[in-house]
């Protein structure tokens, strides 16, 4: 069998702010461990570019422009290609993982459902779900579910109990805390949680925990899952300091010898 190690996958809005995008991904590229960095609402330039990451490949549902954009780390043993993708919302990427002979795989959905639950709740129906899967994204849907049942109850509309009974039908795990905020509008409304983590099959065993960062500088707060996965972080590469080096000693130790 192989080794497990734990990797991470971040989701954060953005809200289409150049530093908190360029921040937020160069954070995440700082640790080995980091697996995938899902950015919603990514700062693009007067191009509809989105920023590139070293070491990182990255998966967009359009060219330019997108709602949202998937970072996955280049490590040994990890290969990531794109399999679903619906307008400039909706994308599912499939990671797999191979160690010693062994092969592990999922797809992880990135979903920005625009404003309201409605184009959601008409995609899910008619696309086909693999058994290893977990969504993270804004369903923009309210419901006691993740809302708990004292926080917006009022709010939930048909359209949000859809996608919820689609989710429990198909054997979907809610790995949010109900009631836990993370959108925290800027005009001062109530704070919301429409930023979900779930997950279906092998991915919810292999889910170890859910932490949430309210310290951003987005209106959103940022949602990082850890992950029980067959990969070993690669170790860094050593480097000499050359320009530290003592020269006088190296000579002379050279010449001694």
């Amino acid at each position: 069998m192989p080794s497990h190690a734990v990797g991470s996958v971040q989701l954060l809005n953005c809200v289409s702010g150049h530093a908190i995008t360029i921040s937020t991904l160069r954070d995440f590229a700082r640790k080995p461990e980091n697996l995938i960095c899902l950015i919603q609402e990514p700062w693009c330039d007067r191009h509809g570019n989105s920023p590139l990451l070293p070491n990182f490949n990255l998966f967009l549902p359009t060219p330019t422009k997108p709602r949202y954009a998937t970072y996955v780390h280049q490590l040994p043993g990890l290969t990531a290609t794109t399999t679903f993708t619906v307008q400039d919302s909706f994308l599912g990427t499939t990671i797999t993982l191979q160690q010693e002979q062994h092969t592990t795989s999922f797809t992880i959905f990135n979903l920005y459902s625009p404003g309201r639950p409605e184009l959601l709740a008409a995609l899910l129906p008619s696309r086909s779900i693999p058994a290893n899967c977990m969504i993270m994204g804004n369903l923009n849907a309210h419901h006691p579910w993740w809302q708990g049942p004292l926080r917006h109850t009022a709010c939930t509309s048909p359209t949000s109990h859809a996608i919820a009974q689609w989710l429990e039908h198909k054997n979907f795990h809610l790995q949010n805390e109900p009631a836990i905020a993370i959108h925290h509008p800027w005009n001062g409304s109530s704070s919301s949680t429409i930023n979900l983590y779930l997950t279906r099959g092998d991915t919810t065993r292999h889910s170890l925990s859910l932490a949430i960062e309210d310290d951003t500088t987005s209106a959103y707060s940022s949602l990082t899952a850890t992950l029980s996965v067959p990969y070993s972080a690669p170790t860094p590469k050593p480097y000499r300091c050359w320009n530290k080096a003592t020269w006088n000693s190296f000579n002379s130790h050279i010449q001694s010898a």
